[in-house]
């Protein structure tokens, strides 16, 4: 009896841990399966009932009137010119009172060229608006200054010329305008110091031969008496001296002076 008894509490602790086993593997299955949602009913519209006490008259419309049709007639497209800037050209800003002949005259091109590059056409520029010129060639600077010994002393005087003060420094006018860096230009001014060579001034002088006047000598003839022995008549002889010589001088020689130009 003992022994049953030992045996019949066994399987009831058997049954009842196999029974929270299988609780405790239903309770997780269940945490983790989430139930489907059931759907969520839309509300329905909510008509309204709308009556009216007397129907209203429906308007009526008169008979439309027949339109007149107006006939398309093609019209003409200007084609648009193309254009394109030359490349190697610049952008300017056109002044107030620029023209296509001024900036053409500036830039060493022509007038039609500025406009069918930029497509002006043939209208002017206007102030402020952007234009496209050739670039401008680039003038090659010539050195210039006094060579060594030269020194800054000479005052230009009124009615001098470079040429003339060339001649009192024994040199070129293109040396002069190259010392003082006058490129091309000859205008000197009254006052204004010029680089020269470190010479004496060679002041030319006019040089001129005095005449000599020669004033002839009249001369008187002496008579002179011959006595002829056999006591005849006595014949008297005349004899004139000699006339004079005259011997020519040479001209005078004037040496000309170089006119002075006026200074500007």
């Amino acid at each position: 009896m003992k022994a049953l008894r030992q045996m019949g509490g066994g399987f009831i602790i058997a049954v009842v841990s196999i029974l929270l086993v299988i609780g405790g593997i239903s309770l997780s299955l269940a945490e983790t399966y989430a139930p489907a949602l059931p759907p969520t009913p839309s509300p329905l519209p909510t008509t309204f009932a709308v009556e009216f006490a007397s129907p209203l008259p429906s308007p009526t419309f008169a008979p439309a009137l027949p339109t007149d049709t107006l006939a398309s007639f093609p019209t003409a497209t200007l084609a648009q010119s193309v254009c394109s800037i030359p490349p190697g050209w610049i952008p300017i800003t056109v002044g107030a009172n620029d023209t296509l002949y001024t900036i053409a005259e500036r830039y060493k091109t022509t007038a039609d060229n500025l406009d069918k590059s930029n497509c002006l056409n043939n209208l002017p520029p206007a102030p402020g608006a952007i234009l496209y010129v050739p670039p401008v060639p680039t003038v090659t600077v010539i050195p210039c200054g006094p060579p060594a010994g030269w020194i800054k002393a000479h005052i230009v005087q009124p009615g001098e010329n470079l040429f003339r003060i060339s001649l009192l420094y024994r040199t070129t006018v293109a040396q002069l305008q190259s010392a003082n860096c006058m490129g091309a230009s000859t205008i000197i001014h009254v006052g204004q110091m010029l680089w020269v060579p470190n010479v004496p001034t060679s002041t030319p002088a006019v040089t001129s031969t005095a005449t000599s006047t020669n004033t002839p000598i009249p001369s008187t003839a002496t008579p002179t008496f011959t006595i002829t022995p056999d006591f005849g008549t006595p014949t008297f002889t005349a004899t004139s001296a000699p006339a004079p010589t005259f011997t020519p001088s040479p001209a005078p020689t004037i040496t000309p002076f170089p006119s002075p130009t006026p200074t500007q």
